[in-house]
């Protein structure tokens, strides 16, 4: 199933915890570009880490 989601974008709210943090890390797996969007840019931009992203296709941002 892997590149199941090549090609697509996801923009993830909620992303630095919990189910958002869940959805970045199993859609990146299989491809998929994402905004990864949270309150805490901290959180998010940890997310982007966590999820082992090749380069460029995790983009953290702060929003409320």
């Amino acid at each position: 199933m892997e590149g199941l989601l090549e090609g697509k974008v996801a923009v993830v709210t909620g992303a630095g915890s919990g189910v958002g943090r869940a959805a970045v890390k199993l859609w990146a797996e299989h491809g998929a570009r994402i905004i990864a969007a949270d309150i805490n840019l901290a959180g998010a931009e940890e997310t982007a880490v966590l999820a082992g992203a090749r380069q460029g296709q995790i983009k953290a941002v702060e929003c409320n």
